[in-house]
């Protein structure tokens, strides 16, 4: 029987809704997509909190795309939360909310989880003989995947984030090459023991999720024109630091709120860069909403299944 399945990710940058007609061979068709960058984990490695007026906004974003979805014939309304409700000690707020004020049946993932998602969501993109560190660089965390022949080696997540690190590191916009070194120092000193980057040094990095596309649309800016490679990656970075953040959404077609984000997610990939040495960089989607729709499917087929 054919379904219509809305997904949500909810991250400490962007909540990112999507949906999809599911087959009962599996084959699928998004029919819709959209961001809303609320920022529910900014200041929240600070206070500990999440803000209640972001809190009201991103119930507000879920009530409307339901309504959305729902006008599209979707039936179904399952998400995952991340590192922002994984900090925040007002987390299980926002998801008791969430319960009583929509259709959204939505749960709080570890990192671990996290990163299982993003894999299981973009293993047909990856190469099917070779190893590839998968980095999807998140608002609030970054999950590392080393992947061998599309099997998990190594995954594991780290406490850095384009938001936390932007909060933490910026204080006007364009945030400047300084203090963008500095976010790259802290993610430097943070990455350092990572058993998945130093599991296979110089292997193909995959960029997955809205930084890696962002960074590689920018890099093919016309007035920019930077090669999307390792030899390269310095200059984008340094490119990104000193552009004000409205002519970067303006391009890219984004909230200038998540743009100005973005010099923080250069300094973390500079990092992998640096510290991985790879031999190519891939910019590839987010994984964990098809992750979620994959683990979804199985778990429909197993409950309809014949006794």
């Amino acid at each position: 029987m054919t379904q219509r399945v809305a997904v949500v990710d909810i991250g400490t940058n962007t909540l990112k809704f999507s949906v999809t007609e599911v087959e009962d061979d599996g084959s699928e068709t998004i029919f819709d997509s959209h961001a809303d960058t609320v920022r529910l984990g900014a200041g929240v490695q600070k206070s500990g909190t999440i803000d209640p007026d972001r809190i009201e906004r991103t119930v507000a974003s879920l009530q409307s795309y339901e309504s959305v979805a729902r006008s599209m014939g979707a039936n179904v309304f399952i998400g995952v939360a991340t590192a922002a409700l994984r900090m925040a000690r007002n987390g299980s707020t926002l998801v008791d909310r969430i319960a009583l004020e929509t259709g959204w049946d939505v749960r709080v993932i570890t990192g671990d989880e996290e990163a299982t998602l993003a894999f299981n969501g973009l293993a047909a993109l990856l190469p099917a003989h070779g190893d590839v560190l998968l980095a999807d660089v998140g608002g609030g965390s970054t999950e590392l995947i080393m992947v061998r022949d599309r099997s998990i080696q190594v995954s594991e997540s780290i406490e850095v984030g384009s938001g936390t690190l932007a909060d933490r590191c910026f204080t006007r916009d364009p945030p400047g090459r300084e203090a963008v070194q500095l976010a790259f120092k802290l993610a430097v000193t943070t990455f350092k023991a990572s058993r998945a980057i130093g599991f296979s040094p110089g292997s193909a990095l995959y960029l997955s999720g809205g930084n890696g596309q962002f960074l590689r649309e920018v890099a093919g800016w016309n007035q920019v024109s930077i090669s999307f490679e390792p030899g390269r990656f310095d200059d984008l970075v340094e490119y990104i630091a000193v552009r004000e953040s409205d002519s970067v959404a303006q391009f890219l077609g984004i909230a200038q709120e998540r743009a100005r984000m973005l010099p923080a997610g250069a300094a973390i990939a500079k990092a992998l860069v640096d510290i991985l040495d790879p031999v190519s960089i891939e910019a590839v989607p987010s994984g964990i909403r098809g992750g979620l729709l994959a683990e979804w499917l199985a778990n429909h087929r197993r409950s309809t299944a014949p006794c």
